[in-house]
């Protein structure tokens, strides 16, 4: 008898892990999208199928790199890129680091590759993760189209607008031609009926 509730009891308090864990990420995410600071990423086009994720708009920040600061940095590494807002009010990453920054606003993220120049400056590139926007089922192809019409080289308006709070980023939205995704989808979809 004293097994099975110690059996019962470690039972429940599994169950109250597995759910707990979920609900907290997305909690993590919306405390994020509430108070979170805004940053717009300028983006570049990008493949964006994937059967197993499910539907969205794969996103490539084009802003994905730092100077080093003379930091070794190696694949995989996990580091704090500290963000500032550059050229016509885009995201640019200042600096990366290993230690969690005081008061600057930073991703976490993990080291991609290192790179030196004819120079000898070294960037490293991040991978970041605000790679990907999710969109509702019918919309996605449409608006994969008209992501990938509006980032390329010729036309580039195309970006995200991100909300980071402590280390976390979150793409509120994706913004094409100046309009947000799901706009200018209703919008295309009503110039061809």
């Amino acid at each position: 008898m004293k097994n099975k509730k110690i059996i019962l009891g470690l039972f429940i308090c599994l169950a109250v892990v597995q759910t707990a864990v979920p609900v907290w990420a997305i909690v993590l995410r919306e405390i994020t999208l509430r108070s979170g600071t805004v940053f717009k990423f300028r983006t570049a086009p990008v493949d964006p199928y994937d059967a197993f994720r499910g539907r969205y708009v794969a996103i490539y920040p084009e802003e994905s790199s730092a100077p080093t600061g003379g930091v070794a940095f190696n694949r995989g590494d996990k580091v704090y890129a500290h963000i500032v807002e550059g050229k016509q009010g885009f995201a640019e990453f200042s600096q990366v680091t290993f230690e969690r920054p005081g008061g600057n606003a930073y991703i976490i993220a993990r080291v991609n590759f290192v790179t030196r120049a004819d120079d000898g400056a070294e960037r490293v590139y991040l991978n970041l993760p605000i790679d990907r926007f999710y969109m509702e089922e019918k919309a996605a192809p449409a608006a994969e189209e008209a992501y990938r019409r509006y980032s390329s080289t010729a036309q580039r308006d195309a970006y995200v607008v991100v909300r980071v709070n402590k280390g976390l980023a979150v793409i509120e939205d994706l913004y094409v031609a100046g309009k947000p995704i799901g706009n200018l989808v209703r919008e295309l979809e009503g110039e061809q009926r």
